[in-house]
């Protein structure tokens, strides 16, 4: 029997955001969801009624996951 991948989430809340991440073997995902409340009259209270609040890049290499932690520790380390 061949050995399954072991499956890696992680789910992180930022102001009103859920932003998860995961891993399967080499192909992984990043999906943000907008969870914030606005009036009724504002256009993105009408985006989370007809569930257009949740932003997803699919099928992420373990390389481009590689590659986006490096850009955010650049961004981090070169802000001080």
């Amino acid at each position: 029997m061949a050995k399954l991948p072991k499956l890696a989430q992680r789910q992180q809340y930022s102001n009103g955001h859920i932003i998860s991440i995961g891993l399967t073997g080499n192909v992984g995902y990043i999906s943000i969801e907008d969870n914030n409340l606005y009036p009724d009259s504002d256009s993105r209270s009408e985006r989370r009624n007809m569930q257009y609040n949740r932003l997803m890049i699919p099928c992420m290499t373990r390389e481009d996951l590689k590659d986006l932690r490096t850009a955010i520790d650049e961004v981090l380390k070169n802000s001080k």
